[in-house]
């Protein structure tokens, strides 16, 4: 603590002394309508106390321009090239704590009647903004960015959380994800790597949707859209460099370039990070008679190397046609190493497993855009492949001891290699159609998402007799697994004032899937039709308040995780497996959001009832003393009530606050309480997020989450989590040191509790989650070259701006 008390003292005392005396800096870059960097524009930036004083620059050949040595005020910004429409930017407020302004591109128009001189009053961005329900978080205004990946970055946002598996939630269900406007298709552990891969300094804002549009209204967590940063017109780069105290560092490097109308991305790096965890399980198991308790203690190591690449090209050809490619590349090299202790008084025992794994994930989107002469109408078609590889070795060795602990000569030795090979693609096309009276749309699309999974697992055991390794059949077994997936959609919208407005439409899809296993030359196959309709309905009183009616209908859809067939029995005393017969999971969902939106706060209210057929959960069951098996397995349905809540205020123009929290309380059939021994159960999860800025150049960010998860057979609690940012910005800008100080009071800690008929246990799991994380940055980019007018022009251009006497 000693030395993060000094690196701050340090931080604010170079910030302090970098402000002061310090003038406004004002920079940018203009475009024309068919994002041509503009030369030669001309660029005026007066006071609005005194249009007298003005100072007056024209653009280079990238579009570039910028002032310096503003003194403190309001001021005007007005464009003018030959042949365009002038654009004036009003309420530029330059003061201490904000002095420093990045306009990146200013759009001239075409010269018509209707935009002839088009004035726009400029709004500051905060970090986190709230309209209609929907979230967006600005995480280049936030100091928690730096050195963190996408995946931490995420659960910073209001609403979005973790569960226990690490799957991401927004209001307790599972979101869509989209980057850059563009949907992933991946399963959890494929987008757990590429969002753990992603570093959070490429990421310029995540928008959270509530209520998602038309092309994915019947996802049942809404929608997650990550936009990445683009750059300015001409060359730009940033190099990010970070390290941490729990024993994780970071490089990764970005450059872009754009001209006219292509636009040039490209993010390459890499990370390395470890984790130390200790656990305990303490299982009882009741009988007529007796009790019987079975315990063990595991402690745990592991090491990730994740190299990452992202390239992304767009390109438009005109106003109408554009194009658009991404490729992204991301790697995992893990090893672990976990020690068991088993503690049976009939049978004590110590295992070492030790894993290595290595995957990889490859993804190739392309995305071709139609924009017609008619504004809102767009036709789009999206085309994308993935192909994934994750071999993992593991060897499991395990000595029997006395009652003394102390080995007794018995020991067994385990080899299993297991190697997962997928691909898939996915085609996706979508309309949007406004009608003539500019007040109803249509909106119609479709998909075909194909997956195909190879998985083969090798095992070998070490004989007692012989001592050699010889093959073990029962964890032997390889199967192919394939599912498709068919979409149809349609929906309208009709505005029917400027204040109301509804929604109504439909999706039909088919789901088809094939489990060929090659060992008993068996064949497992399913395919069902959904029908999922919404409707919503939204009615707003201006600056008062806006109000959001919505029921749809959406389906959780088992994956190959969930349907294999295949008994892992690697750990005898827990056996896993999923259930070919599993059902696909289908909600009713009624919602009701109340919001209001003013200059200093804002707030939301969101309350639900859903109605859940055929829910699908691990179920932990009695095999005999010592052993329990995890299945999925199809309840008979559940409801759930949801209260959620997110809110933000800004107590002066240096502090700013965020609070989030959602509630959402289960209740299961009297079948599955008295056969399966469910309980009803709440999980809530919140989130605090305060932000408080010194200066321009010094700034604090800190996020404080509490979860609390429920299951049918017990519950899960996750203790307080903690970051705190604090960012400096160096050397004009171009470079920014971040200190972020994780957990410092407590680590990361899960207890659970599971209750099966006639056996409990509980779970308990630390990770060692503190840390103190410094980041460096240093963005690459040419300045715009200051332009000198002559005396002459500045008095004509200040006489042209000055007001006229009427």
């Amino acid at each position: 603590m000693k030395f993060v008390l000094a690196f701050l003292l340090i931080l604010i005392r170079f910030a302090a002394y970098s402000q002061t005396d310090a003038l406004g800096i004002l920079s940018g870059n203009i475009l024309d309508e068919k994002k041509k960097a503009l030369e030669g524009a001309t660029v005026t930036l007066y006071q609005i106390a005194d249009t007298s004083k003005a100072k007056t620059t024209t653009s280079d050949k990238d579009g570039a321009f910028s002032f310096s040595a503003i003194p403190f005020g309001h001021y005007k910004l007005r464009f003018s090239y030959v042949g365009l429409a002038a654009l004036t930017i009003d309420s530029i407020y330059f003061r201490p704590d904000r002095f420093d302004f990045n306009l990146s591109d200013i759009v001239l128009k075409g010269g018509n009647a209707e935009n002839l001189n088009e004035v726009v009053i400029y709004a500051e961005k905060p970090l986190i903004q709230s309209k209609e329900g929907n979230i967006t978080f600005n995480a280049g205004e936030s100091a928690l960015s730096a050195g963190s990946n996408a995946s931490e970055l995420l659960t910073n946002v209001p609403l979005v959380t973790k569960d226990p598996d690490g799957k991401l939630l927004v209001r307790g269900k599972e979101p869509k994800i989209l980057i850059d406007d563009k949907p992933v298709e991946l399963n959890q552990q494929q987008l757990q790597d590429l969002l753990e891969s992603m570093p959070g300094s490429s990421i310029e804002k995540i928008e959270v949707m509530t209520n998602p549009p038309p092309q994915y209204a019947n996802e049942q967590g809404g929608v997650i859209n990550i936009t990445t940063r683009k750059g300015k017109v001409g060359k730009s780069g940033r190099l990010t460099l970070s390290g941490g105290t729990r024993g994780e560092t970071s490089l990764n490097g970005n450059y872009n370039y754009r001209k006219q109308g292509f636009a040039m991305n490209i993010n390459a790096g890499g990370s390395y990070n470890q984790y130390n965890s200790n656990s305990y399980a303490i299982r009882q198991n009741f009988y007529t008679a007796t009790t019987k308790n079975y315990e063990t203690r595991s402690q745990s190591e592991s090491q990730n190397l994740r190299p990452n690449f992202r390239a992304n090209a767009d390109y438009e050809f005109n106003k109408m046609h554009s194009i658009n490619a991404v490729l992204n590349y991301n790697r995992n090299n893990a090893n672990s190493e976990a020690t068991t202790d088993f503690m049976p008084s009939y049978q004590l025992s110590h295992r070492v497993v030790k894993n290595e794994g290595e995957n990889f994930n490859a993804n190739l989107s392309l995305t071709y855009t139609f924009r017609s002469k008619k504004p809102g109408e767009v036709l789009r078609f999206i085309a994308n492949g993935s192909l994934s590889s994750n071999e993992n070795d593991k060897n499991f060795y395990q000595q029997f001891l006395d009652a003394e602990y102390n080995f007794n000569g018995k020991d067994s030795l385990l080899l299993q290699n297991t190697d997962n090979f997928s691909k898939g693609m996915n085609y996706r096309l979508n309309y949007d159609l406004p009608l003539s009276n500019r007040k109803t749309f249509l909106s119609f699309g479709s998909f075909l998402n194909e997956i195909y999974s190879h998985i083969q697992t090798v095992a070998d055991f070490k004989q007692a007799v012989s001592g050699k390794m010889v093959p073990l059949s029962a964890l032997t077994y390889a199967y192919k697994y394939q599912q498709e997936i068919k979409n149809l959609r349609g929906s309208i919208k009709q505005k029917w004032s400027e204040s109301f407005s509804t929604a109504a439409g439909v999706s039909i899809e088919q789901t088809s899937f094939d489990f060929n296993l090659y060992k008993v030359s068996s064949n497992v196959n399913n395919a069902y039709w959904s029908y999922l309709p919404f409707a919503n309905m939204n009615k707003s009183w201006k600056d008062v308040l806006n109000l959001t009616l919505s029921y749809r209908r959406t389906i959780r859809r088992p994956g190959n995780g969930e349907l294999s067939p295949i008994v892992d029995s690697s750990d005898l005393f827990n056996l896993r497996s999923g259930n070919p017969t599993l059902l696909p999971s289908l909600t009713n969902n009624f919602d009701l959001v109340l919001g209001t939106s003013k200059k200093k706060f804002y707030a939301n209210l969101g309350m639900g009832f859903n109605t859940i057929e055929d829910v699908f959960n691990q179920v932990r069951t009695q095999v005999n003393d010592s052993t329990t098996q995890i299945m999925w397995q199809n309840s008979s349905g559940k409801k759930e009530y949801e209260f959620s809540t997110w809110n933000g205020y800004t107590i002066s123009k240096k502090v700013k606050v965020n609070l989030s929290a959602s509630y959402t309380y289960n209740i299961y059939s009297g079948f599955d309480k008295t056969q399966r021994n469910f309980k009803n159960g709440g999980s809530l999860t919140s989130n605090l997020n305060a932000n408080y800025t010194f200066s321009d150049l010094f700034n604090t960010t800190s996020s404080f989450t509490f979860n609390r998860f429920a299951s049918p057979q017990g519950s899960a609690r996750s203790s307080l989590s903690m970051n705190l940012g604090f960012q400096a910005k160096l050397l004009n800008k171009k470079m920014t040191a971040t200190l972020n100080v994780i957990d410092p009071f407590r680590q990361q800690q899960n207890h659970s509790f599971t209750y099966g008929k006639n056996f409990t246990i509980e779970n308990y799991n630390s990770t060692r989650s503190r840390n103190i994380r410094l980041t460096i940055g240093y963005i690459f980019n040419k300045m715009a070259k200051k332009s000198k007018s002559s005396e002459k022009d500045k008095q004509k251009l200040q006489k042209a701006l000055a007001p006229k006497n009427s």
